[in-house]
């Protein structure tokens, strides 16, 4: 327990010798999104968290795995280590990079696995954006806006003009990259000039070396806000996330479970409350899903989709694109190989961190999903540990990936992927 100097962070081992497989849980839920099993919004407890991206279901299923998984070596049938990392905080900190580096609890992994719920069946083949998450913070002079306003140095005004270039840099950033940004500080009361204040920024794209480009730039915005000001800056870099490299030998695997043991079965009550919950949805953006579906697969894939719950196993879909989203499962991928999928648990086209999403997610819809996953994950993992040979081929095409991408990897040169810890960087 408490790995990394996280309280809620652990690692738990089962087995002993080679293949050592790690499976990945997360159980963080989303402020303010509480709801019951109802295809209406309506809050277990209002303003309470909920579980908007069903890590509920990620974890336990994880924990269904690993539990198959001991009893196939209690029985005899399989040798080697399996291990159940409980990862806190994916969605605003990313634990698992701490849990790598300092951590060190990741040092001996030969595979790794994990699933996310979804609205479609599907092994994961898509990247995401890497990304950075930091505050910047300003400290002025207060003074009162009214009377003596020369007399202040506004900490407001520095974060309102860091703002206000980081919009205009915007249009000139790569197409794919994004900045986001809230005010988390900004004074006390209008007639006060604020003497502190502050910004919380993702930094995204496609790849970590541009987030690292793109930082640096939005860091001399920041510092020419102080510039203008006469304020002070402090920067505190909570965390850096990785772009995710999928591995083709785990995720052939998951996939072949995957088509064996068929999608999750739902009855009529689960179709039912499907249907009545995706009344609530967006439709499907047709633009965004032929960027991915080829088009002797366009007819097919959106009959599938226009089901409120996706009947089938899909072929993968987007090998090569991106998605805009973020995951600290990418700092896992650049350690260890990882393969990743997912299941139904949410209906069709229900956006991500949505009350829609903790609907089914607190129901039977969601459990069926859950179960499935925790079978593949099991069948995955037994067969990495009957198949030696499996575990040197995913090995294998991890470390020619990262030489073709000429990525830094701990396997390769003995070098350490840059992880990116840095906290309270000053600037005047």
């Amino acid at each position: 327990m408490g790995v990394a100097s996280m309280p809620t962070a652990f690692v738990a081992s089962y087995g002993n010798g080679k293949p050592t497989i790690a499976v990945l849980g997360e159980y963080d839920a989303l402020p303010g999104l509480s709801q019951v099993a109802e295809p209406i919004k309506k809050p277990l407890k209002e303003g309470a968290p909920g579980h908007g991206c069903g890590h509920n279901l990620l974890g336990t299923a994880g924990i269904g795995g690993v539990l198959a998984v001991k009893q196939a070596i209690d029985a005899g049938k399989v040798k080697g280590t399996i291990k159940y990392y409980g990862c806190p905080a994916e969605e605003i900190f990313n634990a698992k990079g701490y849990m790598i580096s300092p951590g060190g609890v990741f040092e001996d992994i030969d595979i790794s696995i994990t699933w996310h719920p979804g609205w479609t069946n599907e092994i994961a083949v898509q990247s995401n954006n890497a990304m950075n998450s930091v505050f910047f913070k300003f400290y002025g002079k207060t003074a009162h806006a009214a009377a003596d306003p020369h007399k202040g140095r506004s900490a407001l005004d520095a974060v309102e003009l860091m703002n206000v270039g980081a919009n205009f840099m915007r249009e000139h950033m790569i197409p794919d990259a994004r900045l986001h940004y809230v005010i988390t500080k900004g004074g006390l009361a209008p007639n006060i000039v604020p003497a502190e204040a502050e910004v919380h920024y993702f930094v995204r794209s496609p790849e970590r070396h541009q987030v690292d480009e793109l930082y640096n730039r939005l860091k001399k915005v920041a510092e020419g806000a102080v510039l203008m000001t006469e304020t002070r800056l402090e920067i505190d870099f909570i965390s850096g996330l990785y772009n995710p490299i999928r591995n083709k030998v785990i995720n052939n695997v998951i996939y072949e479970n995957m088509r064996n043991l068929g999608p999750p079965k739902f009855n009529k009550d689960e179709q039912a409350f499907a249907q009545e919950l995706k009344k609530t949805v967006p439709p499907i953006d047709e633009t965004e899903m032929k960027k991915i579906v080829p088009p002797d697969k366009w007819e097919r894939a959106m009959k599938n989709l226009q089901e409120p719950l996706f009947p089938v196993i899909s072929r993968p879909l987007g090998e090569g694109k991106v998605e805009a989203s973020s995951t600290d499962v990418g700092d896992v991928s650049w350690y260890t190989p990882l393969g990743e999928f997912g299941t139904v648990c949410h209906v069709v086209g229900s956006p991500g961190h949505s009350w829609q999403n903790v609907a089914t997610s607190v129901m039977g819809i969601g459990h069926k999903g859950m179960i499935k996953a925790a079978q593949i994950i099991s069948l995955t993992a037994l067969e990495f540990m009957n198949n030696p040979e499996l575990v040197v081929k995913a090995r294998t095409e991890f470390e020619k990936t990262f030489k073709e991408k000429k990525y830094k990897s701990p396997f390769i040169e003995g070098q350490k992927p840059p992880f990116h810890r840095f906290k309270n960087i000053e600037f005047e």
